[in-house]
């Protein structure tokens, strides 16, 4: 039965340092015995380094809200004008970094200085454009609607009386000193299900399904797969659903999950 994978980015796919080769040879094997291989990212696609030169069968951005198979659209589910504006009004609370996620565009507030500048310096060394966005304050109505989630990095992580202050209907996912908050009905696992039965339309075949990550929220599609695999360098919280504990990334992580599952 062939495999559609779907991939975590940040830590699973990439570190600051890039992709490792390992990682590539990987994915152009398992393609090329019929199986499919997806991103399954919680950053938008405006948040994205660019993710076209990689070959991937397709892209899930947002936690779910956007996917694509090849340049065709399977979800599109954007926050809309009046919910993007009260999201930005309950997490603009004068603490860390907001940044408003979006398809085309994002946007950023930064209280924090300090910590803006140690963020963009790091993510500099990998040609990466986290947070490198315009301010907030800049966003016209047209911005608001192709924002598609949002989310708070605060040092020492986001109070709990502001996670709990956003609309109803919005769950928040912390990661450390990050938290994102996206539509409860949507996750890297819905992604996960609207990508099976796609291709399962479109191919004529059943695809088995397997999923890597290493953290927080990336726990829904873990649970979801048929096959789940945590990196070495995953968090506790993720290697304890995971059917297998692969080695780190920058230990050929993604290359050890994908032969000792058969792909390659």
């Amino acid at each position: 039965m062939p495999t559609v994978v779907f991939l975590d980015l940040d830590n699973t796919f990439w570190t600051e340092e890039g992709v490792p080769d390992s990682a590539l040879e990987a994915i152009r094997k398992a393609q090329a015995r019929g199986h499919r291989v997806f991103s399954n990212t919680g950053r938008s696609r405006g948040e994205c380094r660019e993710l076209l030169r990689y070959g991937l069968d397709g892209r899930c951005y947002a936690a779910g809200a956007e996917v694509f198979f090849g340049t065709r659209k399977l979800v599109d589910e954007p926050l809309g004008v009046d919910m993007s504006h009260a999201m930005m009004a309950a997490l603009d609370v004068g603490q860390g970094i907001l940044i408003a996620e979006g398809g085309d565009r994002c946007f950023v507030r930064a209280y924090d200085q300090t910590y803006l500048r140690y963020l963009r310096e790091l993510m500099a060394k990998a040609n990466d454009p986290f947070i490198d966005h315009p301010d907030t304050s800049c966003m016209t109505e047209a911005d608001h609607a192709q924002i598609y989630k949002y989310s708070l990095f605060v040092e020492g992580g986001v109070p709990e009386e502001v996670k709990a202050g956003v609309p109803e209907g919005y769950v928040p996912t912390t990661m450390g000193d990050a938290t994102e908050f996206t539509n409860r009905h949507i996750s890297k696992a819905t992604a996960l299900n609207t990508v099976r039965s796609a291709l399962q339309e479109i191919d004529g075949v059943a695809y088995q399904t397997m999923a890597l990550g290493d953290s927080g929220n990336d726990l829904p599609m873990l649970r979801m797969a048929d096959v789940s695999v945590c990196m070495g360098n995953g968090t506790d919280e993720a290697k304890a659903v995971a059917d297998f504990v692969t080695k780190p990334i920058d230990e050929d992580g993604l290359y050890c999950a994908f032969e000792h599952f058969g792909l390659i």
